[in-house]
């Protein structure tokens, strides 16, 4: 049976799995079958590693409550990384001067409609900024307000699902996912205050009747596929719980993967950067064998990069 303290105990190889659906997505299959269809709903691997950050940073919030160690954790965390592995891609597909390249990988461009280099990271950040407010109103217990914010902007969303000359995709992708952070802080007080697991089916429960109701629309409007599993996390959460208790041969794996997940993003990124701008090509009947090869890649070169960073870091602060 299922406790909400698998979540936490569980939570790097969440990351690990997320990031590995993530990159099934990018890469995909074709002659696969199977493994082409769990692909292509990949992007739920995003919501279920927000709710995991949104979950970490309650706990370090919780530990620690000054803010500016906080921020400083994060920018360590973040930035080292993006720059290092931005340079990479500048210098294999970008082409940028250095002025451009610093405000690319600054992230302001995604908000001010300038240069940036992809999504997530600057929504992260956002995220990181949002944390502490989130964290001092679920502490305080105001549940009602909370759950009308995440409502208003379910509904937020869903009107600019076919509006993407006022939002575009990027945007929406953010915006739409900020419940499942919002979740992930909910969770971890939960955790934290040992609540019965009843009020995480009760979540899962209530958003089984909207995924009904808005997948099948999403072949006369293909963003609302994104939207409507949004509504799954919690049946996705307990699903990959249930993987990493008792498929212990992977846990390891998955571990190190969630740990590495940000390092594995960026690189697997550049992969899929090089693929969808024609790049890296390959014959029909290698294509497999190429996705499988890039995932490994991604996986082997995130971790190594995560060690290298970590050691710097550490090295320089101590």
């Amino acid at each position: 049976m299922p406790y909400l303290k698998d979540i936490s105990t569980y939570r790097s190889e969440l990351m690990g799995w997320s990031i590995l659906w993530i990159m099934m997505l990018h890469f995909t299959f074709t002659q696969v079958a199977p493994l082409g269809f769990v692909a292509q709903y990949g992007f739920a691997g995003v919501d279920i590693f927000l709710f995991v950050s949104g979950l970490g940073l309650f706990y370090s919030l919780d530990k620690d409550s000054n803010l500016l160690h906080f921020y400083k954790k994060r920018l360590l965390r973040i930035f080292p990384t993006y720059y290092l592995l931005g340079l990479i891609t500048n210098l294999l597909l970008t082409h940028d001067s250095i002025p451009s390249f610093l405000f690319r990988y600054s992230t302001i461009g995604f908000w001010t409609g300038g240069l940036f280099a992809e999504w997530f990271i600057p929504s992260l950040i956002m995220l990181y900024l949002m944390a502490p407010l989130v964290k001092a109103a679920i502490d305080r217990r105001w549940f009602v307000p909370i759950g009308v914010v995440v409502i208003t902007i379910l509904l937020v969303a869903y009107y600019f699902t076919d509006k993407e000359h006022i939002l575009n995709r990027e945007h929406f992708f953010f915006l739409y996912r900020i419940p499942a952070f919002i979740f992930g802080m909910v969770c971890a007080y939960w955790i934290k205050n040992q609540v019965p697991m009843k009020w995480f089916y009760v979540i899962l429960l209530a958003g089984l009747p909207f995924f009904v109701w808005f997948f099948p629309q999403h072949h006369q409007l293909y963003i609302l596929k994104y939207y409507s599993l949004a509504f799954l996390l919690p049946v996705f959460i307990l699903c990959f719980v249930q993987l990493s208790k008792y498929v212990q041969f992977m846990s390891p794996l998955m571990k190190k993967m969630g740990e590495a997940s940000l390092e594995i993003y960026l690189i697997q990124y550049i992969f899929f950067t090089l693929v969808i701008t024609g790049k890296t090509a390959s014959f029909a009947q290698w294509h497999d064998a190429l996705t499988i090869g890039m995932i490994i890649a991604s996986i082997l070169l995130g971790i190594a990069v995560h060690w290298l960073i970590g050691k710097s870091i550490f090295s320089m602060s101590s």
